[in-house]
């Protein structure tokens, strides 16, 4: 008489649980990494626009420590007795050399604020780098003129 022997294995309900778990797995995975590639695609174009945004802060920071007062409108910047700002056709010029481009949106606007009986008076600078709403550079950054 021959024994038989206890055939141990995989049963279905445990493939199915199996098979179950690796697709959640796989299914995160995939999520996980299309969210990756698609913030990594969407910032491609960003560095081309972020350097026109720090060439333009890389000269108006320098002078805006210089001068004390400003002339501000809308589209231009002259400080007294020094270079002008001037927002025309998508550039930022400063004394009528392009500086920055690919500028969307450039408003100045002149604020004064008072602490302790001193009087500062900032520019706040409104700049839209770029064209695409995923890949542009939008900042809205105040700069306090020399006040001392």
């Amino acid at each position: 008489m021959k024994k038989i022997k206890s055939n141990k294995g995989i049963t279905l309900l445990a493939l199915s649980i199996y098979i179950l778990i690796f697709t959640l797995i796989i299914g995160v995975m995939i999520t996980i990494i299309s969210f990756f590639y698609g913030n990594i695609n969407n910032l491609v174009d960003t560095p081309k626009y972020a350097q026109e945004f720090n060439k333009f802060i890389m000269f108006f920071a320098t002078d805006i420590k210089n001068y004390e007062q400003a002339t501000v409108t809308d589209t231009t910047i002259q400080f007294e007795n020094g270079p002008s700002y001037k927002y025309e056709n998508n550039s930022i010029y400063r004394n009528d050399t392009a500086i920055a481009n690919n500028i969307f949106k450039c408003i100045f606007t002149l604020k004064q604020y008072s602490v302790n009986e001193i009087t500062k008076n900032i520019i706040n600078v409104d700049l839209q780098i770029g064209n695409d709403d995923e890949k542009l550079v939008r900042e809205q950054i105040d700069f306090t003129l020399k006040y001392w």
